[in-house]
């Protein structure tokens, strides 16, 4: 994990867990991509930028439908770009398209404003001036 200086501290990047899935985390972002989707190279961007806002809170997986086709059928994923929200250990919703940073935020915060720490909320603060 990488390290960021935030002013006089130092606080770990998060990053997206790579096709690996051993078992349904109570709570999750499950991103699908894959390696021929235009889309999901904007998408990518998008959820990583998120992920190193917010993956301290809420763990993000990238998984690629190519690499792992049983947890695309798993999760009913039907088309590249998806993402998969997983609250309390269940599948509470479902995108299958491009979805920008805002977009991204609105949902995360909706699903899990809760969890959300320290720095979340500092940032937060930061970008509604």
């Amino acid at each position: 994990m990488a390290v960021k200086l935030t002013g006089a501290r130092q606080r770990k990047i998060p990053k997206m867990i790579k096709n690996s899935l051993n078992t349904i985390p109570d709570n999750a972002v499950l991103y699908f991509d894959n390696d021929w989707c235009a889309q999901c190279y904007g998408e990518t961007n998008v959820v990583k930028d998120f992920t190193q806002i917010v993956g301290d809170v809420v763990p993000f997986y990238e998984i690629n439908v190519n690499e792992k086709p049983e947890l695309a059928q798993k999760f009913e994923v039907c088309s590249a770009p998806s993402i998969v929200l997983i609250k309390n250990g269940k599948k509470v919703d479902q995108f299958s398209k491009f979805l920008n940073f805002n977009q991204f935020k609105t949902l995360f915060n909706y699903y899990f404003s809760s969890l959300k720490s320290k720095e979340v909320k500092e940032h937060a603060r930061e970008h509604a001036r």
